[in-house]
């Protein structure tokens, strides 16, 4: 028993040793690591400043329609009475394409025509008076004016028969009223002489031309709709839509024809709010197509919308905000067709040859645009001006030479002066999506 608990204490003495052995020996690795770490510096990853093109992209969806198209819709209720093309005609400004039937119309239209042309002679004959009406306004004046006379002389002998008691007062009642009368009448033709003789002047004058001009206004209206009852096409293009048939009777508002010029072309699109500060006219657009994958067409951003729109509620697009564009197709053409739709790539930045730096280099401090440049070893903090930036990389306009090498997406804890250890092979940094 005795020698059993010796050897028991001479094992455990030796279990001791050994784990002190080996705590020391895992201590004095990590003194070594850190010693190590430590006179290397921090690791980064790094990357050169050099020359090279830059482009930049913003992507949207959008649908071809024509620049330039005439549509024609019938404006009452009526019949096609004549269909000339067909989908796919080529027509000439001038061309008739159709007819309806402009019989009502027609009635309606000889209608208006007689009552301006009864206006109007009416205003001239007002206003232009020939010499035998004035003779006779004349001859009429001078009538008013001896029966006023008589009037008045039979008014004084009455009144002195009166004063008198010769009569009684509905004679003399009578006498007055047939004065007042004959005045009244001869003050009439005085007005219709003067009228005669000088024309219509004040509210009358007024009158007589809004009325001609209320009889101008329904015949213009009148021959308008006539016009619309021959469908005449006035541009050159290709027909690109017939809705109608020969007999068919339509109703008002209906559209019949669509005309176009299929060379002049353009896509209406809508740009995630996200990116739409990027847009300006003038930008170089690729349009490409799933009904031509072999194609790519060449366009313009012609105009970007001051306003933003909700997105069509799709599965996919839920309630984004777009800001609708306009792309002007420029070029050939072939192939592409009103209502495609078709991929819309928008060059927002493009330089041939600039000093570039990753984007994930730059860095924001105290207001200032900054990045780390390695030069032995040891990152300093230098100052730059930046221009343009892609998804990947940002320009730099001055502050870098070509070839420094800088920290890409600089570590926590990096210091102007801090030792560093660069990390072989260390990729760029992903950068935003749709990066070129």
């Amino acid at each position: 028993m005795g020698i059993n608990l010796q050897m028991l204490r001479r094992i455990s003495r030796k279990k001791i040793v050994a784990g002190g052995l080996i705590l020391g020996l895992i201590v004095f690795a990590v003194a070594l690591s850190t010693a190590k770490n430590k006179n290397q510096g921090i690791p980064v990853k790094t990357a050169i400043a050099e020359f090279k093109p830059i482009q930049d992209n913003v992507f949207a969806s959008g649908r071809v329609r024509l620049r330039a198209k005439q549509e024609f819709y019938t404006f009452t209720g009526t019949t096609v009475m004549e269909l000339n093309v067909e989908p796919g005609d080529r027509v000439s400004k001038g061309q008739v394409l159709g007819r309806l039937n402009a019989d009502e119309i027609e009635d309606d239209y000889n209608e208006a025509k007689a009552s301006f042309i009864a206006t109007e002679a009416n205003l001239n004959k007002a206003i232009y008076p020939r010499a035998e009406e004035i003779a006779q306004e004349r001859a009429n004046c001078r009538r008013a004016e001896a029966e006023y006379i008589n009037a008045q002389k039979n008014y004084e002998r009455k009144k002195l028969l009166f004063e008198q008691g010769a009569i009684s007062d509905k004679e003399f009642d009578e006498a007055e009223l047939d004065m007042s009368a004959r005045e009244a009448e001869y003050n009439i033709a005085l007005e219709k002489l003067k009228i005669k003789e000088s024309g219509p002047v004040g509210h009358e004058l007024t009158a007589l031309n809004a009325q001609i001009e209320q009889a101008r206004y329904r015949l213009e209206q009148e021959e308008n709709k006539l016009k619309k009852t021959v469908l005449r096409a006035e541009m050159d293009g290709v027909v690109t839509a017939v809705e109608v048939a020969l007999g068919d009777y339509v109703q008002p508002g209906t559209r019949l024809i669509t005309i176009g010029d299929t060379t002049q072309l353009e896509v209406t699109a809508g740009v995630n709010e996200a990116d739409s500060g990027r847009l300006s006219p003038g930008q170089k657009v690729k349009v490409t197509t799933a009904a031509q994958p072999d194609r790519e067409y060449s366009g313009i951003l012609q105009s970007v919308s001051p306003g933003a729109v909700a997105a069509t509620m799709t599965t996919d697009r839920g309630g984004q905000i777009e800001v609708p564009v306009i792309v002007r197709i420029e070029g050939d053409t072939e192939g592409l067709r009103p209502g495609y739709t078709v991929d819309l790539s928008i060059t927002t930045v493009e330089s041939d040859n600039s000093l570039v730096a990753p984007y994930e280099s730059i860095v924001e401090m105290d207001g200032r645009t900054k990045v780390f440049v390695i030069e032995d070893r040891v990152a300093k903090l230098k100052e730059v001006t930046i221009g343009v930036e892609t998804a990947l990389f940002t320009e730099i306009l001055s502050g870098l030479t070509e070839g420094e090498k800088v920290v890409v997406s600089p570590p926590q804890g990096l210091m102007d002066g801090g030792r560093v250890a660069e990390l072989p092979g260390a990729p760029l940094a992903a950068g935003r999506a749709g990066a070129q």
